[in-house]
């Protein structure tokens, strides 16, 4: 099989959110005087946040390695992307401080930060469809309300980014949420045994989380951003640079893959086989995966639970394939070198003497004991 990139992952210029970064005229939240949140409802927001929605693959920071910094969770990113990377004063996009600082959503209340989330909806005016609003439209309101709970309860770090430079594309008005009913359904009937895990992973997949989002062409201008006659085909292309990839292996330019049961796909894959490969961004030749797929124990998706991780693994599986055609691949194929020749085979030229030349004569008088015997 080929090398793939199962994210939702991803990816794309939609990983995670991207919001308008601004701030209330009083700087403090409409609701900052209420209770903290339920400890398990911080905690569901948190698991969603790092390993379903990955709001921190655009609003974190990267190390030089490509990894995300930690230390800077949800700090915003300047210039996160760029839509018109020809032009210096145009198609830049920052991906704000999500922390609940004064620089980040320390003044905006609970409700402003959840329309964000599921309408695209801003302080100062729409969000781009970099942030993919469109997606996480039909998410469920207790989930909503988690991930609103957990971004009000991390440490404030301090850090303003820059606003988004004019664009091309207008944003007159929010992208457009993508239809629930055209997220694809499991092909397997109500009555089998697994029909409710696919179904959930379903909701994992396609409606809370951004396999569905990476995993599809992604039009800037459309409404929604997504082609839907093609959800999960893949084809989406990412840069390289934006995505922090390093690796002389990786080209500028890296294409999601199609997730689908098709033979230009993942036709004859498991539930498990998935499973295993996001939570060990390792594909079924035991090969890891190119960035910006985000799994294996040091991404985004090695933190699924085993049971979400099995259930996207039956969704799957059990997509309606779609033909993709030839979608290049990631990273670019290591040349192939030939297997070293058998020990007992005889060299292709002379016999290298060596120094000393005794190598050589030990090769002829080799020969000769054969010959006596």
């Amino acid at each position: 099989m080929r090398t793939l990139l199962l994210s939702a992952a991803a990816i794309s210029l939609g990983l995670g959110a991207v919001w308008a970064c601004s701030s209330s005229s009083t700087g403090v939240a409409a609701d900052a005087g209420a209770p903290p949140a339920d400890g398990a409802v911080v905690a569901r927001g948190e698991y969603l946040v790092k390993s379903v929605a990955l709001c921190g693959e655009c609003h974190t920071p990267r190390l030089p390695d490509g990894r995300l910094d930690t230390t800077q969770w949800l700090a915003g990113v300047d210039r996160r992307f760029d839509v018109e990377p020809d032009d210096d004063t145009r198609g830049a996009v920052s991906a704000p401080n999500l922390t609940p600082h004064e620089s980040g959503l320390g003044g905006w209340s609970s409700d402003e930060i959840r329309s964000a989330i599921v309408d695209g909806a801003g302080l100062s005016g729409p969000l781009t469809s970099l942030m993919p609003s469109y997606v996480f439209h039909n998410m469920a309101a207790g989930d909503a309300d988690a991930i609103v709970a957990y971004l009000r309860s991390i440490p404030p770090v301090a850090h303003l980014t820059s606003g988004r430079q004019k664009l091309t594309v207008p944003v007159d008005g929010p992208p457009a949420p993508l239809p629930e009913a055209a997220v694809p359904h499991t092909t397997l009937p109500s009555s089998d045994p697994n029909f409710a895990r696919a179904e959930r992973g379903r909701y994992l997949a396609g409606v809370a989380g951004l396999c569905i989002d990476c995993h599809s062409t992604w039009r800037p201008d459309a409404r929604p951003p997504l082609a839907l006659g093609t959800l999960f085909a893949g084809g989406r292309g990412m840069s390289r640079a934006e995505w922090g990839v390093v690796g002389d292996r990786t080209p500028a330019v890296i294409y999601s893959y199609n997730v689908t049961p098709h033979e230009s796909g993942l036709a004859g894959w498991t539930p498990a086989m998935v499973a295993a490969t996001l939570k060990t961004n390792l594909d079924d030749r035991k090969e890891p995966l190119c960035r910006p797929m985000p799994g294996g124990p040091m991404g985004s998706y090695g933190a699924l639970t085993d049971e979400d991780a099995l259930d996207i693994g039956w969704y799957i599986t059990t997509l309606p394939p779609i033909d993709s055609g030839d979608v290049p691949q990631c990273p670019i194929p290591t040349p192939e070198v030939p297997p070293p020749p058998p020990a007992d085979a005889a060299p292709d030229g002379p016999v290298d003497a060596g120094a000393d030349g005794r190598d050589a004569a030990d090769a002829t008088d080799g020969a000769d004991a054969d010959a006596a015997g």
